[in-house]
């Protein structure tokens, strides 16, 4: 007789959303679809977007995490060119710069409150450390996928942590991450510290890119590396030379056009390494009641989601329009179910 296979271990599955890269990708994805003259493409393609993976992959529980108005600051009080390339004040109050996005933003939040999916916002700690926090408590029975469109995230895949790019439709893992990038998972944040991140305008050494990189460190593509040993290997290369490389040199000596100055990686690394998310105490406290407390279900009702679906014109959109309203839901009913029992099990 053959031995009896094992039990294969059961795990808790977890989507966390990036809620505004999401809205975003939403809202100009969909920027023909109006009601009534009103701009509805956001709020609707959000949740068919969240529909489709929640369709293709089993969830347990879905976070959304949201940016605040100041969300940010953290990261500009260390380095004040932090997102200067998005004209963001992080400490005075301003008019949205999209405001019909704003609108359909916070239209989503109401819609997410009756479909049981839990929401966090802090006004000055970023949305991407909300999840890294996340990530870096994630308990031994279960896995997380992030949705996001933020490369950044990357840093936080391993064994039980996953990323699906929203642009690219594909959940990536640990084990398919060499099928997307030229670049070993593991180093995804080290890249970064060295060549900065135009995105968020995060200067790095100056005139170095990503393939820079792989050429002169072709292991960048194989192997965890760091940074003392990149630039042991930039001693052996011009050591090696009769002319001194000036680009090796100007890692080795972390030469910028940033405000970084000579403490580019020592920033660079405070501000791009999501192991180690910068976030508040007050953060911390919200976030360890959101992820352990059960959802109340008082006041939750899907009836609510179809009455504002009909106010919205969103029912219009769905195929079989207010008869068809249930099937379209029907991915999120299974979180409502999941839910419900957690809750009338801790209460």
């Amino acid at each position: 007789m053959g031995r009896p296979l094992k039990n294969k271990k059961r795990y808790k599955h977890t989507l966390l959303v990036d809620g505004d890269a999401l809205i975003k990708t939403a809202y100009h994805g969909a920027s023909n679809l109006y009601y009534n003259g009103e701009h509805i493409g956001g709020l609707f393609q959000f949740f068919s977007l969240l529909r489709k993976v929640i369709t293709e992959n089993r969830f347990d529980r879905i976070f959304i995490f949201w940016d605040g108005q100041f969300s940010g600051r953290l990261r500009y009080d260390i380095y004040p060119e932090y997102k200067q390339n998005r004209d963001k004040d992080f400490y005075n109050q301003s008019e949205p710069k999209e405001p019909e996005l704003f609108i359909q933003k916070e239209r989503v939040k109401l819609y997410a409150e009756e479909l049981f999916l839990r929401q966090y916002e802090d006004e000055v700690c970023e949305a991407d450390d909300c999840i890294a926090y996340y990530c870096n408590q994630v308990k031994e029975d279960e896995k997380i996928v992030i949705l996001t469109n933020d490369r950044d995230m990357c840093q936080l895949i391993d064994d039980r942590v996953a990323i699906y790019v929203l642009n690219k439709r594909k959940i990536v893992s640990k084990n398919n991450y060499k099928e997307y990038f030229d670049h070993h998972q593991e180093n995804s944040a080290l890249i970064k510290i060295i060549t900065g991140d135009a995105s968020d305008n995060i200067k790095g050494v100056k005139g170095v890119k990503e393939k820079t990189l792989l050429k002169y460190f072709p292991e960048l593509a194989d192997k965890k590396l760091t940074l003392d040993e990149i630039f042991n290997k930039i001693e052996t290369i011009q050591s090696e030379r009769k002319k001194r490389l000036k680009t090796l040199d100007n890692i080795l000596n972390g030469v910028t056009d940033g405000s970084q100055k000579e403490r580019l990686f020592e920033i660079n690394k405070k501000i791009i390494n999501l192991k180690k998310p910068i976030i508040t105490e007050e953060c911390v406290e919200n976030l360890e009641t959101i992820i352990d407390s059960p959802v109340d279900p008082e006041d939750r009702n899907t009836k609510n989601v179809l009455k504002m679906m009909l106010e919205d014109g969103f029912v219009m959109a769905i195929p079989g329009g207010r008869d068809g309203y249930i099937e379209y839901l029907r991915p999120f009913l299974s979180i409502i179910k999941k839910e419900k029992k957690y809750f009338n099990q801790t209460n």
